[in-house]
């Protein structure tokens, strides 16, 4: 098979890219290890373990390559304001779309959701050829092209090889590069609940010195909670029951949501923070947690892959399908992303490790921060801008 771009790895990221490229006339082959072939069908009761709070950048960048359009808008939650505690107790920090000038933080979606919507839009490229459940075993570098080895023994030749295989990259590793890593010896414990009181659109995060727990709003009175801890407490979560572990975060979150009560199991997932040495390679572009894993107290990690593969297509669109591996694309590419990717991942970083140390003088001087960003407005304005893309 001859394509123009092979992308490895079909989920949010590696789909979303396929649309944008194949709506730039670029064709595509997308290998997903997965078996879905066809779009999947929305979840009619309950919600996801995993959820994902979009940025209005990454929503219009779903809306303009028709992915948007799928999703279920009765299962998305806006996101009006957010209210962020210090582990003192005292210090607040509030965050609102409406005095900042925008319509929303961002809004809350589901995993399945996204998926079902980016395959529904795939369906609809023809430039698009799926091939579910299928495997990339090897990778060859041939001067003007690349040739891809799946695990049935067809090959596919592309100008391009695109990464968008997760934060394990077998494609990463093939191509030799190397990751920086820090392993934080947490874990993200997440699980969905039941208010007794309407959210309003509040999402709410509390620095505490156990970690970091986040309340999240879900349609209907409903939110989706993700407690970013040291591992020997994540695990302590993870043996309560249904109705032990929404005691426990009712009273850890004074009560801000009323009384919760269980709408599904727990779910535990191993943080990390993870950057590929480099994004490019020859006739290789790396997306989403390819090329970076971030600690999710930002909630940035899906916004930060769909704003690469809004990148990378943008950067594929100008020199057209013929230099689909050029590198002219790959190093705008490289530029276009180094910033952002850079920031956000010393950000969350430096955040984790300044609400984790317990040194002399750094509790008062991260809550303090807090409370002098409250006072001032133009700050909290700005922020609210820049974090919405």
């Amino acid at each position: 098979m001859n394509v123009d771009v092979a992308i490895i790895g079909g989920g949010l990221v590696g789909g979303s890219l396929a649309v944008a490229l194949a709506d730039a006339g670029v064709s595509v082959a997308l290998v997903d290890a997965s078996s879905a072939a066809e779009p999947a069908q929305t979840i009619v009761s309950g919600f996801d373990q995993r959820v994902f709070a979009l940025r209005p950048a990454s929503r219009q960048f779903l809306h303009a390559c028709g992915i948007w359009r799928h999703v279920d808008e009765a299962r998305v939650a806006p996101v009006y304001r957010m209210l962020v505690t210090g582990d003192d107790g005292t210090s607040r920090l509030t965050f609102d779309a409406y005095r900042s000038g925008i319509a929303e933080l961002a809004v809350i979606a589901e995993n399945s959701v996204l998926h079902s919507a980016v395959r529904s839009a795939l369906g609809e490229r023809d430039l698009v050829t799926c091939l579910p459940g299928r495997r990339c075993e090897g990778v060859r570098w041939e001067g003007e092209a690349v040739t891809v080895s799946l695990d049935n023994g067809a090959e596919i030749q592309a100008q391009l090889i695109v990464a968008a295989d997760g934060a394990n990259s077998r494609v990463r590793e093939l191509a030799g590069i190397e990751v920086r890593q820090s392993v934080y010896g947490h874990s993200a414990v997440v699980a969905n609940f039941r208010a007794s009181i309407s959210h309003d659109g509040t999402a709410w995060q509390w620095f505490r010195p156990d970690g970091v727990l986040a309340l999240l709003p879900l349609p209907g009175q409903h939110v989706s909670m993700v407690w970013s801890t040291q591992q020997d407490h994540a695990d302590e979560l993870m043996c309560l029951d249904a109705g032990q572990l929404a005691a426990r975060v009712t009273d850890v979150s004074n009560g801000v949501a009323g009384v919760l009560s269980s709408d599904g199991a727990a779910a535990m997932f191993p943080l990390r923070l993870m950057r590929a040495a480099s994004v490019v390679g020859p006739r290789l572009a790396l997306v989403g947690d390819a090329a970076h894993n971030v600690h999710p107290l930002a909630g940035q990690g899906l916004n930060l892959g769909l704003g690469d593969a809004q990148s990378l297509a943008l950067a594929v669109a100008r020199r057209g399908p013929d230099e689909a591996g050029s590198s002219a694309v790959l190093a705008r590419y490289r530029r276009s992303r180094a910033e952002e990717t850079m920031a956000m991942a010393f950000a969350t970083d430096g955040l984790h490790r300044l609400f984790q140390s317990s040194a002399p003088g750094v509790a008062w001087l991260r809550n303090t921060g807090l409370r002098l960003t409250e006072r001032f407005a133009p700050l909290k304005s700005i922020l609210v801008k820049h974090a919405a893309g």
